[in-house]
C-alpha cells in the first residue's frame, strides 16, 4: 500500500499520522518496601510481624486510594541486597512508569542502591512513614527500630546529593493509617499521568491564531518539548469540504440526537440560525474523527462566520457536554492544553474566558467566555438562554450564543505563556466564582469570581507577571496538582 500524508489522502490511514495507537489507561507504578536482615536476626521473634503488619496497612491504603488508576507491582519486602537486585530486576522489565520507595526499618544504602541503579531515569517518590503519629515515651529499642526510616532515608537522599542522581525524587510524610498522605501520593501521581497524557496528544489548529493577539502566538517546536503536544495544522479547505459535504438529513439527526437543548430559552435565535450551527457542528464532529485529534481550535471571528454563515459556537457546546474533547477558538493552543489538563484532572469542560472589568465593592472580577461554555457550569437550567450573538463578524441571521452566569463555588485559574527571558511560565490561582442574583443579560457566558487580595492587587500582580488575555477556569481546587505538572514539565510556575 502506498500511504499518503494526511493532508491529501482520500483513505482512513496517513503516513504521518499514528494509525493504530493505543494510549497509556494507567501508570504502572513500582512499589519497594524494605527492612533490614541484621534487625529481623536481633528481633526473631517480633520484628518482622510488626513490619509486616505496617507494609500490609500502608499497601492496602494504596490500593484503595488508587483504585484502578494503578497497576501496582510489589515484588515483596527487601531485606537482603538480592531482594533489592529482583526487584530492580523486575521493575527495569515490567517498564514501571514511577517508583515509590517505603522502607519499614532503617537499611543501608547499598542494598537500596542495587535496586535503583536498575530505574536511575524512571520517577521516584520516597515515603517517610512511620506506624503511629506521635512519640512514644514508654517504648522500646525494638519499636525505635520500626520507625527507624528517618535515618536511612536522610542517608539516601544524602547519597543522592553526593552521585548527583535522583535529586528530583519526592518526598512524601505521614503515618501508615494516616489518609491524607496517600491522597497527596495519588495526586503527585496523577499529575504524572497527565504530564504523559499530553505527550501523546495532537491538537488541531483550523486557521491560526486572531492576528494582533500577540500573546497567543506560538512556536510549535517549543509546545511539543515543553508542553507535550503535538500541534497539526489542519487546512482551512478540509473544514469547508467535510462542512459542504454534510446533508440535510444528518442535520436534522444532529438536531434528534440533542433535544437537551430544547429545554432552553431562545432569544432571537431562528431555526435557520440553529441549523446552520448544527450543520457546522456535524463537520467539526466529522474533521476531528477524522484526523484523531485530541483537543482542536479555530480561529472563530472572519473565518467561521465568513466562510459558514454561523459562529461555530453551538459545537464548542456540543463538545463541552461531553467533557472528553477540548475545544476552543482564536489560536489560543496554550489556553487549550490547559483545558486539557484541567479536564484530565476534574472530568470536567473548562471555562474558555477572557479578563474583563473588576468591581470593587464585590472586590471580583467578570470573565467572558465568548459564548460558549459547557451549560452544566449554570446554576441551573432557568439561568440559560440561548441567543444571537453581540458581536458580527460576518455571519448572516442573528448567530448563536449561550447567556448565563456561572454558579457560585471555588475556583482554579491557569495558562500558559512563553517569555522571552525566564521561557515557560505556568499561572496558577485561586478564586471564588460568587453568587449573582440573575444571569448578566450581555448575550454572553459570564462569572464573577472573588480574590483573596484586593482586587486591584491581584490585577495587578497578574499584568506585571505578563500573563496571557485568557483565563482558563475549572471548579474545585487543582493547584497542588497544577504546581507538580509544571515541575514536570520543569518550567516555572507563577502562583497568584
Amino acid at each position: 500500500m502506498a500511504y499518503e500524508s494526511f493532508e491529501v489522502s482520500e483513505s482512513s490511514e496517513y503516513g504521518d499520522l499514528l494509525n493504530n495507537y493505543t494510549k497509556k489507561e494507567h501508570l504502572k507504578i513500582g512499589i519497594y518496601t524494605s527492612a533490614y536482615f541484621e534487625y529481623f536476626r536481633m528481633y526473631p521473634d517480633t520484628l518482622e510481624n510488626f513490619v509486616n503488619s505496617d507494609a500490609g496497612i500502608v499497601l492496602d491504603k494504596l490500593r484503595d486510594q488508587f483504585g484502578d488508576d494503578a497497576e501496582f507491582i510489589w515484588p515483596g519486602m527487601v531485606i537482603t541486597i538480592d531482594d533489592a537486585d529482583r526487584a530492580g530486576r523486575e521493575f527495569k522489565r515490567e517498564q514501571v512508569d514511577m517508583v515509590v520507595f517505603i522502607m519499614f526499618t532503617y537499611t543501608v544504602d547499598v542494598i537500596s542502591l542495587q535496586c535503583l541503579k536498575y530505574i536511575e531515569n524512571t520517577p521516584l517518590i520516597i515515603f517517610l512513614r512511620q506506624s503511629h503519629p506521635d512519640i512514644e515515651f514508654d517504648s522500646n529499642y525494638e519499636q525505635t527500630l520500626r520507625n527507624s526510616a528517618m535515618i536511612s532515608v536522610s542517608q539516601l537522599t544524602g547519597t543522592f546529593r553526593k552521585l548527583n542522581k535522583f535529586q528530583n525524587c519526592k518526598i512524601f510524610v505521614g503515618v501508615d493509617d494516616e489518609k491524607e498522605v496517600y491522597k497527596e501520593i495519588y495526586q503527585y501521581c496523577k499529575a504524572y499521568k497527565i504530564f504523559l497524557d499530553l505527550k501523546e496528544m495532537n491538537i488541531g489548529i483550523i486557521g491560526h491564531v486572531f492576528r494582533g493577539m500577540f500573546d497567543h502566538e506560538f512556536d510549535r517546536t517549543r509546545v511539543y518539548g515543553a508542553l507535550g503536544p503535538q500541534v497539526i495544522d489542519i487546512q482551512i479547505s478540509h473544514l469547508l469540504d467535510i462542512w459542504e459535504g454534510v446533508t440535510e438529513a444528518e442535520v436534522a439527526e444532529f438536531i434528534e440526537q440533542n433535544r437537551w437543548l430544547d429545554q432552553y430559552t431562545l432569544v432571537d435565535v431562528t431555526e435557520s440560525d440553529y441549523r446552520k450551527e448544527c450543520r457546522f457542528a456535524v463537520a467539526y464532529a466529522r474533521l476531528i474523527e477524522k484526523f484523531r485529534i485530541d483537543a482542536a481550535c479555530y480561529l472563530g471571528q472572519y473565518f467561521v462566520e465568513k466562510k459558514t454563515g454561523c459562529t461555530g459556537n453551538l459545537s464548542n457546546v456540543f463538545f463541552g457536554k461531553q467533557k472528553k474533547i477540548m475545544t476552543n477558538t482564536e489560536g489560543d493552543i496554550n489556553g487549550l492544553i490547559m483545558m486539557c489538563i484541567m479536564n484530565k484532572l476534574t472530568g470536567q469542560t473548562p471555562l474558555f474566558g477572557e479578563w474583563g472589568e473588576f468591581g470593587l465593592k464585590e472586590n471580583a472580577m467578570q470573565i467572558m467566555m465568548h459564548g460558549y461554555a459547557d451549560l452544566d457550569y449554570a446554576k441551573d437550567a432557568s439561568y440559560i438562554k440561548i441567543t444571537g450573538t453581540p458581536e458580527n463578524w460576518g455571519f448572516t441571521g442573528a448567530g448563536f450564543s449561550i447567556e448565563f452566569t456561572a454558579k457560585p463555588g471555588l475556583i482554579t485559574i491557569g495558562h500558559f505563556i512563553d517569555e522571552a527571558e525566564r521561557g515557560w511560565r505556568m499561572l496558577i490561582s485561586k478564586a471564588e466564582a460568587i453568587e449573582v442574583e440573575k444571569s448578566i443579560p450581555c448575550k454572553d457566558v459570564t462569572l464573577v469570581m472573588r480574590t483573596e487580595q484586593p482586587i486591584k492587587e491581584y490585577i495587578t500582580t497578574l499584568l506585571e507577571k505578563g500573563f496571557d488575555h485568557h483565563a482558563i477556569i475549572c471548579y474545585g481546587d487543582v493547584t497542588k496538582e497544577l504546581e507538580f505538572i509544571a515541575d514536570f514539565m520543569q518550567i516555572n510556575k507563577d502562583v497568584l
